[in-house]
């Protein structure tokens, strides 16, 4: 069933999560493809901490691997 789930997928990249400033912390994610570490989206808002600014960026990477269109909207909800 894996292997299905592989091969159905319509994008294969990861999120990456970087420190935007110091002080206050504030973090972005970007999603990027995996062959060319090219990024395909990013956030437009900074976030609190790290694991808020992870788990937006793997909504929108599932998105894309299931060839869900992702809109600007949708990526900066949750965003401080």
């Amino acid at each position: 069933m894996a292997m299905k789930r592989q091969r159905d997928r319509k994008f294969f990249g990861y999120v990456k999560v970087e420190l935007q400033s110091q002080s206050p912390r504030r973090w972005t994610w970007s999603v990027r493809r995996d062959t060319s570490d090219m990024v395909a989206f990013r956030s437009d808002a900074p976030y609190a901490c790290a694991e808020d600014a992870w788990r937006a960026g793997q909504q929108v990477l599932t998105a894309l691997e299931q060839g869900t269109l992702v809109d600007r909207q949708r990526a900066t909800v949750g965003a401080d």
